[in-house]
């Protein structure tokens, strides 16, 4: 019996989302290759290492997760990039075990299910291979949740402050953390009791509402740039119109009056396909969730995520709004926000069907797998290529490239890869003799690059081919090829 106990005191919803994070996101690490934002970090935090936060910056604006790379590599002794997986895998067990807390505290009996949902979603687990700045908001911002639920318990000034302090915090990996605020205040409005309201709402949001109207007055009066700015000018009114009048531009006649309907609306409409593409599985225990008879209450104890979901909702609104655009990974954070109800959801399923607790956790387990290994070929033609670069070219600006990828396994730093252009804009680039080298990513259903290469006068040097016929393609130009040529006839007639 004693070592049972002791087998289960350690064994808990929290330790086993800590742990079993851990393990999913080695498991992630040994299977997968490096993002194209997580190169850029390691670039930076290399810039770090080497001349300092200045230095880090002149290739990314909001380098705090570099430099944290770069601080946890001095200390370890472990390359940039290990030390980033080292980083977000923490950052991400962190999170899955913050949550697990946070749900347990609101309802126990949910718990273990919560960590089965938070472990096994596969829009949550599926770029535990890649190196994110989101692993390290997402920390911050669950352990701003948990010290607020903690807060609310025993409302004192540390408690409140330290919970505001972490989602700035946050902000520094995104910026978009901010907003969070507002669910900590809509949270207070509606469930801190009628005689500690005003209190309770100046305790948790009175320091963020000023320093948010003094970040507003700062970008009115001009005063405010970089990534703050960029983000607050997503709310322009402007800034929507100039985009509904360039679709209206593209419009029949009888529809133009109905392009700012459709720009709004139809970008909006991306959210909810992006959600439900990558919530897989999981829209079942979702729907006996809101099926159930205890969705008010299941809201009323986990009010904060419910807060949070929202408000993060009203983010990706502003954002897709202005871009057309979402990304997988930004839906990521609303599962963090549904965990808690999924994990109510399949409560209420093994309890109305005990056959089914198997076989759920069956499934949640292969999910868990299925999300962090990947039994593809890996994209080793990027490595050859860097490291065929390398040894046989110096990057300057006369390399012409779209791999950002080569140009990381080939170990510049200060690179930064082009947009793919079109054949047309590369054939004006080569007839002005603008490169010596280009260095081009070829899809495989590009069936006509060889014609044109020919056409443009290029001649390839070297070509690495993924097994799916996607290809890292190193070309120089006829001219240059000529003139080394004629160079070398010159010198040997000297």
């Amino acid at each position: 019996m004693q070592p049972a106990l002791r087998m289960s005191r350690w064994l808990t919803p929290v330790s086993a989302a800590f742990v079993g994070s851990l393990l999913l996101s080695l498991a992630a690490r040994l299977s997968g290759s490096i993002n194209r934002d997580g190169m850029l970090y390691v670039n930076a935090a290399q810039l770090f290492i080497d001349g300092g936060f200045s230095a880090a910056r002149e290739i990314f604006a909001w380098p705090f997760l570099p430099v944290l790379i770069g601080i946890l590599a001095k200390i370890t002794g472990l390359g940039p990039e290990n030390a980033g997986y080292l980083l977000n895998a923490l950052f991400m067990a962190g999170t899955c075990a913050l949550l697990v807390a946070c749900s347990r505290r609101e309802h126990p009996e949910t718990a273990w299910m919560v960590c089965l949902a938070t472990l096994a979603i596969p829009g949550l687990n599926e770029y535990r291979n890649e190196l994110l700045r989101e692993y390290g908001c997402w920390f911050f911002i669950m352990l701003a949740f948990w010290l607020a639920i903690r807060w609310s318990e025993r409302p004192r000034w540390p408690g409140a402050l330290a919970a505001q302090a972490s989602l700035v915090v946050a902000a520094l990996f995104r910026p978009e953390a901010l907003a969070l605020f507002a669910a900590l205040i809509g949270w207070q409005a509606f469930a801190a009791p009628r005689g500690e309201r005003v209190k309770r709402l100046a305790m948790i949001g009175g320091p963020a509402l000023a320093g948010v109207a003094t970040l507003l007055a700062l970008h009115v009066a001009g005063k405010l740039d970089g990534r703050l700015a960029g983000d607050l000018g997503r709310l322009s009114p402007a800034r929507f119109n100039l985009k509904a009048q360039a679709i209206a531009a593209t419009l029949p006649d009888f529809a133009q009056e109905h392009a700012r309907t459709i720009l709004f609306f139809g970008s909006l409409a991306i959210i909810p396909v992006k959600f439900f593409a990558k919530i897989g599985i999981f829209v079942v225990p979702l729907l006996a969730f809101l099926a159930g008879r205890q969705v008010r209450e299941a809201l009323a104890r986990h009010a904060l995520f419910a807060w949070g979901f929202g408000t993060y909702l009203l983010v990706l609104a502003v954002f897709v709004t202005d871009q057309q655009f979402l990304a997988g990974r930004y839906v990521a954070f609303l599962y963090l926000m549904s965990a808690p109800f999924l994990g109510w959801g399949l409560l209420q399923l093994v309890q109305h069907f005990p056959r089914w607790r198997l076989p759920v956790i069956t499934v949640a387990i292969a999910l868990m797998l299925a999300n962090v290994i990947s039994l593809g070929p890996g994209k080793t033609h990027f490595v050859d290529a860097g490291k065929w670069l390398a040894a046989n070219v110096t990057d300057s600006p006369r390399v012409y490239s779209e791999s950002g990828r080569a140009a990381y396994y080939a170990g510049w730093l200060r690179h930064r890869a082009r947009q793919p252009g079109e054949h047309a804009q590369h054939t004006e680039a080569i007839a002005r003799g603008d490169y010596d080298l280009l260095i081009l990513e070829v899809s495989r259903k590009d069936a006509d690059f060889d014609r044109w290469a020919e056409s443009a006068g290029l001649r390839v040097v070297q070509r690495f081919v993924h097994p799916n016929r996607d290809a890292v393609i190193v070309a120089v130009p006829a001219t240059a090829d000529q003139s080394r040529s004629t160079s070398s006839s010159t010198e040997r007639k000297r």
